[in-house]
Formats: C-alpha cells, sequence, structure tokens
C-alpha cells in the first residue's frame, strides 16, 4: 500500500461543534507571531556594491569585489561599454556603505544573499535585495550594540571624506561615502572618535560630519538644505546601481540627498513617484527639492526611468547616463516628462 491509515482530528472544528452544543465560550485564536528577523552582517568597505546574482561580475569588477574595496578604480577601468552593460545585462542592484547593516537570507560559497534595510523596494518588504561578495561583510555584537545605544556621526558635508588612524588627523585610513554614520566613542580636538565594523576606532574631521544622538534627531531638510547638499555631488561619474559618493545613479542620487537629511525615500525612481509620500506638483509651480519623473510611457508609471531633482531658475540636478557625470541643466518638459512630486512638508 502506498498510504498509511490513520485517524484525523481537527481540534478547532471539534470545539466549535461543542460550543453549539453546550453553549461553552471558546477563546479567540492568538495571531501568529511575524516571522524572526534575518540575522544581521554589517558592511566593512567604504561601499559594497549588491549584485543581481554572484555570476554578475565580469573580469573588469575585480575592484569592487575586495576587501578593501577600489570603486574609483573600478569605474575608472570600466569602458562606456561596460558601463552601460551594468544596466543593459542588470548586473548591479544597489550599494550599501560602511557600517550599514544587512539582513543576511543565505550564503552561497563565497557570497551572501542579503537585504539592505534603509531603502524601500517593493522588492522585499525587508530592503533592497541581491548579493554581496562575503568578504565584504562581518558580523560584531560590539559594533551592533554601539550603533543602537550610542550616537552616531553622519558624514554629510562633501561627497566623500576620510577615516584616519590617528587623533591628529594625519594618516588616512579608509575614504568614506556622504550618508555614511559610524557610532561615536568621543570627541578629541578637532576629530570625533568612531567606532568601526572590524578595524577599531578611527577619526572623522569633525568639520566633515555631525553628530545626532539618533536618527529622528537630524533637522527636518528645507529647500535650500537639499540642494546645497546635491550640488557637493556634481560632477562625480554615473554608476548604474551606484548609491555613494564615488558614484551614482539617478535615484540613487535623489534618494541619498534626502536621506541625508533623514528622510528615507524608496531606492528606485518609479516607487519614489507612487510610492503616496510625495504629492503630485503642476510644472509651473515647480521648486528647488522637487523630484521630476521620467517615463517611456506617460500614463504608465511602470514605465518610469529616470528621476531628476529642481533645484530652481528652470534648473535641475540629475545623475543622468553613464556618460555623464553628475550635472546641473534646464528642466526638459518633453514628450516623456511624467510628472513631478513634492517631498517636503509645509509648502
Amino acid at each position: 500500500m502506498g498510504y498509511s491509515h490513520r485517524r484525523l482530528t481537527y481540534p478547532g472544528i471539534l470545539l466549535c461543534a461543542l460550543s453549539v452544543v453546550a453553549g461553552l465560550s471558546i477563546p479567540a485564536r492568538a495571531e501568529p507571531s511575524p516571522p524572526p528577523e534575518p540575522p544581521s552582517a554589517y558592511v566593512d568597505v567604504a561601499a559594497a556594491t549588491v549584485w543581481t546574482t554572484p555570476q554578475s561580475p565580469r573580469p573588469v569588477d575585480q575592484p569592487a569585489l575586495t576587501n578593501p574595496v577600489d570603486v574609483p578604480r573600478w569605474i575608472a577601468d570600466m569602458t562606456l561599454a561596460e558601463q552601460e552593460a551594468l544596466t543593459s545585462d542588470n548586473l548591479t542592484q544597489t550599494q550599501a556603505l560602511y557600517g550599514d547593516r544587512v539582513y543576511v537570507l543565505r550564503q552561497q560559497g563565497d557570497w551572501s544573499e542579503v537585504v539592505v534595510p534603509g531603502q524601500p523596494t517593493p522588492k522585499n518588504a525587508l530592503g533592497y535585495p541581491g548579493w554581496i561578495p562575503s568578504v565584504q561583510l562581518t558580523t560584531s555584537p560590539e559594533f551592533a550594540a554601539l550603533q543602537t545605544l550610542t550616537p552616531f556621526a553622519l558624514a554629510d558635508r562633501s561627497s566623500t571624506t576620510w577615516l584616519y588612524s590617528d587623533p591628529e588627523l594625519t594618516r588616512r585610513d579608509i575614504e568614506i561615502s556622504a550618508n555614511t554614520r559610524l557610532p561615536v566613542l568621543s570627541r578629541t580636538g578637532d576629530g570625533i572618535m568612531v567606532a568601526t565594523p572590524r578595524s577599531g576606532p578611527r577619526w572623522l574631521d569633525a568639520s566633515s560630519a555631525d553628530v545626532y544622538p539618533k536618527p529622528t534627531d537630524i533637522p527636518y531638510p528645507t529647500a535650500t538644505d537639499l540642494v546645497r547638499t546635491a550640488t557637493t555631488f556634481l560632477d562625480r561619474p554615473y554608476l548604474w546601481g551606484g548609491r555613494a559618493g564615488f558614484g551614482m545613479d539617478c535615484s540613487g542620487f535623489t534618494s541619498t540627498i534626502y536621506q541625508i537629511h533623514g528622510i528615507t525615500l524608496p531606492r528606485d525612481a518609479g516607487p519614489q513617484a507612487t510610492d503616496g509620500n510625495g504629492r503630485p506638483v503642476d510644472k509651473n509651480d515647480l521648486q528647488p527639492g522637487d523630484l521630476l519623473f521620467y517615463a517611456h510611457d506617460t500614463k504608465d508609471p511602470g514605465s518610469i526611468y529616470h528621476v531628476a531633482m529642481s533645484i530652481g531658475g528652470d534648473r535641475m540636478i540629475e545623475a543622468y547616463d553613464s556618460a555623464t557625470p553628475v550635472r546641473i541643466t534646464p528642466v526638459r518638459f518633453g514628450q516623456d516628462y511624467w510628472g513631478a512630486e513634492r517631498y517636503l512638508h509645509g509648502r
């Protein structure tokens, strides 16, 4: 016989029947517990590129796979065709910065499948998904505790800045991106002593960062604040999937500008336009900080392919394409203009 026979019972159904017969009062069933949070790891390089699969990298991508990483060299080594292939071949997804937490879903060989919190996406409720070389991640209960319990330094004055290995700020150690957040251990003259995921204490120039007790203490920005931050990235390279000061794509650029000022937008252009946190703006009422969207089909939000930010005076700033560094350009209202959204309140 292919199956063994056994008596099956369904306690819930039996109790309901008894309650009808005997008037029993049955307590409501408790709601199921949410699934456990995946284990955490922390980014141990200046910018960890999140790849679509472990098979995505090519030989030219080696500088982006190591620890330490060398993103400027990676970008410089790629031909224009190789940069464009990151997009056309769907090789990369996003980036996570030094000290960022990621959730590790599983490991496969030398790779970790992760999601990146703080980068909202319809792809995964926990964060942006993809793969990171495991050598670029570390686990550290001590660093995790410091992230939770201590104030943090936010690099927010320039596209990149340096961590130093000495309090006198004379020995450069690692170049980090704007929007990097590291736990503060102490203040030492012109320096801020911060914790790192694996390298022990390092120092930031106090003029390159602000210190906040918690993320909600970041001051709500003005339009001027957003424009000032955006212009610090002028002439930085375009990089598909980039979300660091070394190179950015269009939506990585706009989401980083806002997140530096405590406002988290979705990672990608389409969800930025449609997630409901912004409100539509007529093109005749554009103000600095508004985001402008472009689509292959202006009636289909799913075809949005580009986002830029208004800076006023009929101009906008954008990370446009692989051949074009971050630039200021006249606002375009051509046939692919989808519309604009405003995210600042009280305007």
